[in-house]
């Protein structure tokens, strides 16, 4: 069923959706060895304490150029009756060279040589019998625009009122699990790696690292950090940033890669099947939020499916739009599905002023904004950048590969409003509006409305 989509943009107000304000804007355009030493080559090392800038810091990042499908596989679904020596038999007839099936998924991966074009391998096995979808598996990017930064800096916060709004829920329950499908997050200290001091109060439930075919999702980019930062940071702690809903727990589901993965010689790469994968894991294992700041340039039914199934089994999603705004404006997976699948919202980004940022995409599958930061302004004069301050990596260590010392960081981008959106429907659920698609609607009644 389609959704019924507003005629006009929406601010939601995080106060009256609990009884809170985010902004909504609709409409208008919107298991391998390691040939590196592998993970446990970091986890062997000596202990490393966490260390804190006091001082917020700033960058920009460039993403890595990556082409738009993984190499040297296919996804397939097959008919179900099918027997493996004939799933076998059909694929062999398409170029095939083996065929496997991930633990998490409804689908085979069809492996191919890594020079053929994975477009056109699919195409050709569309028309074999027995094959109910083919697709090459798009490659999968974080959304985002890092930049640069206490809970006076958090003006996201104070502009959504979510200090009367925690009069009304102060953060939720460890009852509603939220999962972060991301880079991972610095959740615990091990090895190499090292808990975010920010996050040492933070309850964190199990989680899977779907790059690494492991149980130990961590953090080598800081994307994810900051992502669980917004969501449930200590907060009333006197120390550092504050998150909305600080008593969740948090999963850490690890979907997206970095270059100290890939150099370290990570099994899997992130695209769309992988992130499906998480999806299902996530759903399976007790999330009843699911936070996706992440997107491709096309989209797959192996995605779609994935989210249908996870809202089936009670968890909502969000999702952010995409940050081409300022470019082409082009859309972005799967953040489009979610105007066809109520209890999945696809997620803009405004700024300080509560307008859409520049580089917030804004196609008609948007059904809802928030704050999202703009790195390049200061609306409010404080003589620091407009962006949304979380914990996170410091840059200059993380690009050396070093993972225990942080910093207070402004990033900006969908991924960040997202984030909020994903903080908001875990109150709601521990208000007690459990199914998404009543969270979703309640989202939309209580949103303030903005041109769109």
């Amino acid at each position: 069923m389609r959704k019924q989509m507003p005629s006009r943009g929406w601010t939601l107000s995080a106060l009256l959706a609990l009884s809170l304000s985010v902004v909504a804007v609709t409409g208008g355009g919107q298991s391998v060895p390691s040939s590196a030493g592998g993970k446990q080559a970091w986890l062997r090392q000596d202990g490393r304490t966490a260390v804190t800038l006091e001082e917020p810091l700033a960058r920009h990042q460039q993403a890595r150029p990556r082409p738009a499908y993984a190499p040297g596989h296919i996804v397939v679904k097959f008919e179900p009756e099918l027997r493996l020596r004939d799933v076998r038999s059909i694929a062999g007839e398409a170029g095939a060279t083996r065929v496997t099936r991930a633990r998490y998924a409804d689908f085979h991966y069809v492996e191919i040589p890594k020079g053929d074009d994975p477009v056109a391998a699919a195409a050709r096995l569309r028309r074999e019998p027995g094959v109910l979808y083919a697709e090459p598996d798009p490659i999968v990017r974080a959304s985002w625009t890092p930049n640069d930064s206490f809970y006076q800096l958090q003006w996201n916060f104070q502009k959504i009122n979510m200090e009367r709004a925690w009069d009304i829920n102060r953060g939720g329950s460890a009852n509603i699990t939220v999962a972060i499908l991301d880079t991972g997050v610095a959740y615990r200290t091990q090895g190499a790696f090292a808990q975010a001091p920010d996050l040492a109060n933070t309850r964190f439930v199990a989680g899977y690292d779907f790059i690494w075919a492991d149980d130990l999702p961590f953090d080598t980019d800081g994307h994810g950090t900051h992502i669980a930062g917004t969501i449930a940071q200590n907060t009333d702690n006197q120390t550092g940033a504050a998150g909305m809903a600080f008593n969740v727990g948090i999963m850490p589901v690890k979907v997206l890669d970095t270059e100290w993965d890939e150099q370290n010689g990570a099994p899997f790469t992130a695209t769309l099947s992988v992130v499906a994968q998480g999806i299902r894991w996530a759903a399976d294992h007790g999330a009843k939020v699911i936070n996706m700041s992440l997107g491709a340039e096309s989209g797959s039914s192996t995605i779609e499916n994935a989210l249908r199934y996870a809202v089936g089994q009670g968890a909502f999603i969000s999702i952010a739009a995409g940050n081409t705004g300022d470019e082409d404006n082009s859309p972005e997976w799967p953040a489009t599905y979610a105007k066809t699948i109520d209890g999945v919202m696809a997620v803009a980004a405004v700024d300080y002023n509560l307008q859409r940022a520049p580089y917030s995409t804004h196609r008609d599958y948007v059904e809802i904004a928030a704050p999202g930061g703009d790195n390049g302004a200061d609306a409010n004069s404080d003589t620091r950048p407009d962006g949304i301050l979380q914990q996170s990596f410091d840059p200059d260590f993380q690009e050396q590969g070093i993972f225990n010392r942080f910093a207070y960081m402004y990033y900006q981008g969908t991924s960040m409003s997202t984030a909020h959106v994903s903080a908001l429907a875990a109150l709601l659920m521990d208000q007690g509006v459990t199914s998404p698609a009543a969270v979703e609607a309640a989202i939309k009644r209580f949103a303030a409305q903005k041109p769109a």
